[in-house]
């Protein structure tokens, strides 16, 4: 919307009366600076309504006695006519001009507004923008914070897990100490049977050989005892490696459970910000690491 004349016909007209009453000339340069405000497009308009009215009062003022008039006439008649085409030629160009410029002194006002208006709209919008950029700072602050606690979750994990592979590294040693003890145990079954079937035998042969039999009874006893010690150690050898089967499959469950986790908090900090690279890789990395850990157990 164009903006309204602050001018009005009767300044411009007042000032070109004094400069010319001053002997000067009112060009439209001379009465805009005296005005001090207004665009020229409406400046020039309105001083040529008041060089139109000049000429029409100049036109009034004539008087001489009509023969004199009418020679007067006839000549200005044949005059005008030679002069009148290229005066009005001059002057549609002048008023064209004039009214263009003040076309393009409205546009640009016009423009000058629009442009006024879109910074506004800009101002909002950076202002929106900063508010988002300061939420999106503290996301990704909150972001790193989790990534930290779970980098330490998985530092404790795992060293649990070194833990837990140590005790499965023991476990070939328990088996195959079971597997001594359980031999042990056979090679004592085997003494326990011979030592009956030599019972047998003496108890045939009691009245020639009762002292051996008496010392073959003391034998089975001692052998028995021993055999009740094997059984003992091999429950207790089976017992720890149960247990330790337990702690692996334990620690094994909770590595799954904070690999899903940090995998969990990564993509909640991707979708926090794009920016939040650094958090990401961290989380990258983190993740990398947990499978290089579980790649070994894998196999």
């Amino acid at each position: 919307m164009g903006r309204e004349a602050t001018i009005t016909p009767e300044q411009v007209h007042a000032i070109a009366d004094a400069i010319k009453a001053e002997g000067g000339k009112p060009t439209l340069r001379a009465v805009r600076e005296r005005l001090g405000s207004g665009s020229m497009g409406t400046v020039a308009t309105l001083l040529q309504q008041w060089r139109s009215g000049q000429e029409r009062q100049t036109a009034t003022h004539l008087v001489l006695p009509p023969s004199l008039q009418r020679v007067i006439l006839e000549f200005m008649a044949s005059e005008l006519s030679a002069a009148r085409a290229p005066l009005e030629a001059e002057l549609a160009e002048q008023q064209q001009a004039a009214a263009d410029l003040a076309t393009e002194n409205e546009r640009q006002t016009g423009t000058i507004e629009g442009q006024a208006g879109a910074l506004e709209a800009l101002a909002a919008e950076k202002a929106t923008a900063e508010g988002k950029a300061e939420q999106l700072a503290t996301d990704l602050s909150g972001a790193k914070e989790e990534a930290i606690r779970e980098r330490q979750a998985a530092e404790q994990a795992r060293t649990e897990l070194a833990k837990a592979m140590l005790r499965l590294e023991a476990m070939p040693r328990l088996e195959d100490d079971l597997a001594v003890i359980r031999g042990e145990l056979a090679r004592e079954r085997q003494g326990r049977i011979e030592a009956e079937q030599q019972a047998a035998v003496l108890a045939a042969q009691k009245t020639d050989l009762a002292g051996r039999l008496a010392d073959a009874k003391a034998d089975i006893e001692r052998v028995s005892q021993q055999l009740d010690k094997v059984q003992a150690r091999a429950e207790q050898q089976a017992e720890a490696l149960a247990d330790a089967r337990v702690s692996i499959q334990t620690y094994l469950a909770r590595e799954k459970d904070l690999a899903v986790q940090i995998d969990t908090v990564r993509k909640d900090a991707e979708q926090a910000r794009a920016a939040a690279q650094v958090a990401g890789e961290e989380a990258a990395q983190l993740r990398g690491k947990f499978d290089a850990v579980a790649k070994p157990k894998a196999g």
